[in-house]
């Protein structure tokens, strides 16, 4: 009965320090995570604009100036990244901002817009992901 008992209780001490290692792990990775699920939402949000055909320059211009500030963080929040990185991270950065600029008057400028954006967007994925 004592051995089951300290058993039980090494389990239960291995599973809390267990816990608490995945979680500052977890943690750790934060910033890079929620700079991408920034992105994310705002590219989501775009992509909504156009499914429902409301391709207002004023909309559109709010979501492209919030991916290029939010985009101005990939670099830095993946800084184990080699420089290759940091320089796709600049082309997105300057894409969503020159919309974000020039904000698209129509939904067939909104369409080419989000198409370049998407494709500086899987540029990257598709080296770093």
């Amino acid at each position: 009965m004592r051995a089951l008992l300290i058993l039980l209780a090494g389990l239960l001490i291995g599973a809390l320090v267990a816990f608490s290692a995945a979680n500052s792990l977890h943690q750790r990775n934060a910033w890079p995570r929620g700079v991408m699920n920034t992105l994310q939402h705002h590219l989501g949000e775009l992509r909504r604009l156009q499914r429902s055909n409301d391709c207002a320059a004023a909309r559109s211009a709010v979501h492209f100036r919030r991916l290029a500030e939010t985009a101005a963080d990939i670099a830095p929040s993946h800084p184990d990244q080699p420089p290759d990185f940091a320089e796709q991270a600049r082309r997105f950065v300057e894409t969503s901002g020159r919309h974000a600029a020039e904000a698209p008057v129509d939904c067939r400028a909104l369409d080419q817009a989000l198409q370049q954006t998407g494709e500086a967007c899987q540029a990257c994925h598709r080296d770093y992901r």
